[in-house]
């Protein structure tokens, strides 16, 4: 049976017996051993000419502001009620 939407049904179709999908059986000579493979990360050689107007504040990094806020983090302050309601109106504005 076909349905085409909530309205329109069609005339009873003809149907095929049930196949069952046989799982394969490996062969135990093509078998590879398990091997500990790590996790790798390429990074192309183009990250090092990112342009200083990409980066945001202009490309200066303020090593003692990074410093302060992964102190921050790292102490479970970083946050509070009155930053997420403050990230929360942004969204808001952004949507409206």
């Amino acid at each position: 049976m076909q349905i085409y939407g909530p309205f329109r049904v069609s005339a009873a179709q003809q149907t095929s017996p049930a196949q069952r999908n046989q799982p394969q059986q490996a062969d135990p000579a093509q078998a590879k051993p398990a091997t500990n493979q790590a996790d790798q990360l390429d990074i192309s050689s183009g990250v090092n000419r990112l342009d200083s107007a990409q980066i945001a504040g202009g490309g200066e990094i303020r090593v003692d502001r990074v410093a302060d806020l992964r102190r921050q983090i790292s102490e479970g302050n970083y946050e509070t009620p009155e930053k997420l309601d403050a990230a929360l109106d942004r969204i808001l504005d952004q949507l409206a």
